[in-house]
């Protein structure tokens, strides 16, 4: 009986390693939005998981001409379809890890682009894989910070367009500790390697 239940844990633990390392196999894409829309200025910013050639299509369609990619893989999809939209710059492709919470480093890099977006008028993108987890963080951020949207409402908007989320319940929290970091408040979550990483924390 004992032998049974440790391979039925040990079947159980593979294929949640599997479901979670194979991202592109178990998430859709498309999953794109939009967040933000200025028409004074032009703004737009798009949120979307990994896309197939007709979502490049559509990316120049809507007039997106640079893009975040949180999983590091735009040679993948942005590169290999890069005649469909030959406008569509990548500024970002680094895989970023939900076990980890973004650091200041990238927020204030991200901060400079958004800054840059608003006043050129441009429209952008972020996505990674599923458009859900490493993509809905930093969705959640902005919302917060230049939406003014408060935390409960940004991880309503989190669950609403994301995807498998009771897999990667750290988000939630992380996403608190965005919110702290915006408002220039300690860190208040309880497990403490969910906030974000500066320099005056020794992330552990």
């Amino acid at each position: 009986m004992i032998i049974r239940l440790l391979m039925i844990n040990l079947a159980f633990s593979f294929i949640l390693l599997n479901l979670i390392s194979c991202t592109t196999f178990f998430c859709s894409g498309g999953n794109f939005h939009q967040i933000d829309n200025d028409p004074k200025s032009g703004l737009a910013i798009y949120r979307s998981a990994w896309p197939d050639e007709n979502l490049i299509k559509e990316y120049c369609k809507q007039g997106i001409s640079e893009i975040m990619v949180l999983s590091g893989n735009a040679e993948e999809f942005e590169s290999k379809f890069k005649e469909l939209c030959p406008s569509l710059k990548v500024v970002y492709n680094e895989k970023q890890d939900t076990s980890i919470p973004l650091n200041e480093d990238f927020l204030k890099k991200f901060d400079q682009w958004i800054m840059d977006t608003k006043s050129s008028g441009k429209k952008i993108a972020i996505r990674c894989n599923c458009g859900s987890h490493r993509t809905g963080r930093l969705s959640a951020y902005y919302q917060m910070k230049y939406q003014n949207l408060n935390k409960e409402e940004a991880k309503k908007f989190l669950s609403e367009k994301g995807k498998w989320m009771f897999l990667f319940p750290e988000i939630y929290e992380q996403v608190d500790a965005l919110y702290d970091y915006i408002h220039h408040k300690e860190c208040s979550v309880v497990n403490k390697k969910n906030c974000v990483i500066t320099s005056n924390y020794a992330h552990l």
